[in-house]
């Protein structure tokens, strides 16, 4: 793939995904506005079903994501249908057992009594989940087949027709819209993946044939499991101990933080089954490991700049458009410099786990995952408010994402000197950025004057550390041939 073909396809995904994100963004706007910080808390808490949901195929489609690629660039039709039919039984299986875990849960707490929702928005919520992983058993078959833009195209349908029936529907159906939305948004996505040439069978295996494709997904499965924990564990503590509006005000910043990842996401879905066929032999690793970290720094280097100036303008946009949320922006900005901290380890972890070395991070993410529990817990069981629980899940992410890069920077640089020069270049524009966000937000009234000139001093501080850290990326003249040729 060239340089030209990698930009097209990364940028596709990253701009589908922020198509979506914008309606998404939409609907959570105003869905915030429609049911109020205790009911939009509530429908966050509702979301940490499908959040977790989708990781009940228990590593099968991550087994997938390794193992599908090769056999196709070996020509192994059967053993590719094997993967894919073991890969799906597996998924079934998982998310019945994880829908019956959640019916138990739900059954022995109070949750279902002080949403006065009852069990029809559980259920419709685990319908849901379904739903998205027989979406993602789809992407990874299509992914591995390099049909980026069918996953694309149904990605975007699912969010703009689903998160389009929410925004309409939620003032007059309240939750009922929102879940019923996203039901069809995920049913048109599913039927839009169907439609390709590649598309994978429906008639699954036993769960037992698909557990090869369990054990070789497992280090994946494990680690974004982890890495789920480390970004919903504020949400968590939050429904604990502060309560519903507590977290309704807190997620605002959850979906800024979103915004923020998922630029990297893309680069590294894009990245991901290159390095997944260079470790089985079937590619260059170094072409590999020079494309992975060449993407490392045009992406610490310039996502910092995107992300400093959308948190200066969340407060005075925050308060004009939802002023019952006000509480809410000092945590959203920290969670945005979280966020961007998080980023920083994204590609490499990637790059771990597609180049087979995922049980090597399990103890380190394990660790880190386990450090950034106990202080978002021990900070929210002392002080239950949104602030200083971002600040607390903000720093667990910051030292999660140092301990993924520190790892990985084994393989991705040769020696002492390029590790420590990667871990530099990759954190320094993060760190500047959050210090210019965090010092000119504390000076002069935040509305919309202060913000105009906040932008301007950050993005004088912020050039030319972003100049320094992106220079010999050859970024002008990528960029220049991708649009000549679009």
């Amino acid at each position: 793939m060239s340089a030209r073909a990698f930009i097209r396809a990364s940028l596709g995904v990253a701009l589908s995904q922020y198509l979506s994100r914008a309606v998404m963004l939409a609907r959570g706007l105003i869905a915030a506005a429609a049911l109020g910080p205790a009911g939009f808390g509530a429908w966050n808490a509702l979301n940490l079903i499908l959040d977790y949901g989708v990781y009940s195929s228990l590593g099968a489609l991550y087994g997938l994501d390794l193992g599908l690629p090769p056999a196709i660039a070996r020509g192994d039709r059967a053993g590719a249908r094997r993967a894919m039919r073991g890969a799906w039984g597996v998924s079934l299986a998982g998310s019945a057992a994880f829908a019956a875990a959640v019916a138990l849960y739900l059954s022995a707490g109070m949750w279902l009594a002080l949403t006065g929702w009852g069990w029809s928005a559980p259920l419709l919520m685990l319908l849901a989940v379904f739903v998205q992983v027989a979406i993602h058993y789809h992407a990874a078959t299509l992914r591995a087949h390099g049909d980026f833009g069918s996953v694309s195209t149904a990605l975007t349908l699912q969010a703009v027709i689903g998160g389009g029936i929410g925004l309409a529907t939620v003032w007059r159906a309240g939750v009922w819209g929102l879940l019923w939305g996203w039901l069809a948004g995920g049913l048109i996505a599913l039927a839009w993946l169907r439609r390709s040439l590649h598309r994978p069978p429906l008639a699954p295996a036993t769960p037992a044939e698909g557990l090869p494709m369990v054990r070789a997904g497992f280090p994946l499965f494990a680690f974004f499991a982890l890495t789920l924990v480390i970004r919903s564990i504020d949400r968590i503590a939050l429904v604990r101990f502060g309560g519903n509006e507590a977290l309704g005000r807190y997620s605002l910043g959850l979906i800024a933080a979103g915004l923020v990842l998922y630029p990297p996401e893309a680069v590294a879905s894009v990245l991901f089954p290159r390095i997944a066929a260079a470790a089985q032999g079937a590619r260059d690793p170094d072409r590999t490991r020079a494309e992975v970290t060449r993407a490392q720094r045009a992406l610490t280097a310039l996502l910092p700049a995107a992300v400093g100036l959308g948190v200066l303008w969340a407060g005075p946009l925050v308060r004009l458009v939802l002023p019952a949320f006000g509480d809410g922006v000092v945590a959203l900005r920290v969670l945005g410099i979280g966020a961007m901290l998080l980023a920083v380890s994204t590609l490499p972890g990637y790059y771990l786990l597609g180049s087979g070395k995922g049980r090597q991070m399990l103890a380190l993410a394990a660790g880190a995952g386990l450090l950034s529990a106990m202080l978002v817990f021990g900070v929210a069981a002392r002080v239950p408010h949104v602030t200083p629980v971002a600040v607390a899940a903000a720093a667990g992410q910051g030292a999660f994402a140092a301990a993924m890069l520190w790892l990985a920077s084994r393989w991705l640089a040769d020696g002492v000197g390029p590790r420590r020069a990667l871990m530099i270049a990759s954190f320094a524009p993060a760190v500047w950025a959050g210090v210019l966000v965090l010092a000119l937000t504390a000076l002069g009234p935040d509305d919309a004057v202060g913000a105009l000139w906040r932008s301007a001093v950050f993005a004088v501080a912020y050039a030319p550390a972003m100049a320094f850290f992106a220079r010999g990326l050859g970024l002008r003249s990528v960029l220049r041939e991708w649009f000549r040729s679009g």
